[in-house]
């Protein structure tokens, strides 16, 4: 995957993936918001975002989850979120991974999976057969995935020159902000991309798509404007430096 518009350092990260996916304003069972919006059911939306997203593609979620037990439900090779106001604590949402030997003299396979199952409830788990030169000399290697996000960012980030990812709108005009938080109104101009469940519907934003018809051709970088707003300044002092009398 190679994203039009996006720092190296991102696309190299996200290589190995076919396509990028950003979501924002899940709020998984969320009950209050379901009374007030006439949006999908969990399961319903879970599916819609599945049904695009692949075990081969980037998830970008800008925030307000829900449920946390909902996003191990939700495919994607790499997971990424960028938490909102209703996401406390970055821990709370981080992938973990963890592995155990148990000796073969001791445990049974199901056993092994079982004390595993006990030790770190809630996850995916994978067994296999393992040996060694010293004890044990046979083992299960049982692994427990959470299955949560790969990577979480508690406020805004820049992935491009002219791309940033939000939670909260940001008001600026040298940059697309691909953001959610707000439920009822769509963007007005050119830096921003509303991608809340509620606005931009419950199938996620293919970004690759989406790059490659030019959204940010139209906006200067913040450096093109700081160099315009100096040369007009320098044109009405005739031509002296700042510091210049």
């Amino acid at each position: 995957m190679n994203l039009p518009g996006i720092y190296p350092f991102f696309n190299d990260l996200w290589k190995e993936y076919q396509s990028c996916y950003v979501i924002s304003d899940t709020h998984f069972d969320d009950e209050e918001l379901a009374k007030g919006c006439n949006r999908l059911s969990t399961d319903e939306l879970i599916k819609s975002i599945n049904s695009k997203v692949g075990k081969k593609d980037v998830l970008i979620h800008l925030g307000d989850v829900g449920k946390i037990e909902c996003v191990k439900k939700l495919r994607g090779g790499l997971k990424i979120l960028i938490m909102g106001n209703h996401d406390s604590g970055p821990s709370n949402y981080q992938r973990q991974i963890w592995k155990k030997k148990f000796d073969k003299e001791i445990y049974q396979k199901d056993e092994a999976l079982m004390e595993m199952k006990c030790l770190y409830p809630d996850c995916i788990y994978t067994i296999e057969e393992g040996y060694a030169f010293n004890r044990p000399f046979e083992y299960w290697l049982v692994k427990a995935d959470n299955k949560l996000f790969d990577y979480v960012f508690p406020g805004a980030l820049i992935i491009g020159e002219k791309l940033m990812l939000s939670h909260e709108p940001i008001k600026q005009d040298w940059a697309l902000d691909l953001h959610g938080h707000d439920h009822n109104h769509k963007e007005t101009d050119i830096y921003h991309k509303n991608v809340c469940v509620d606005v931009f519907g419950p199938a996620p934003l293919n970004l690759n798509q989406f790059m490659k018809n030019g959204p940010t051709a139209k906006i200067e970088s913040v450096h093109r404007k700081t160099i315009d707003t100096a040369t007009k300044r320098k044109q009405k002092r005739g031509g002296k430096k700042i510091w210049e009398k």
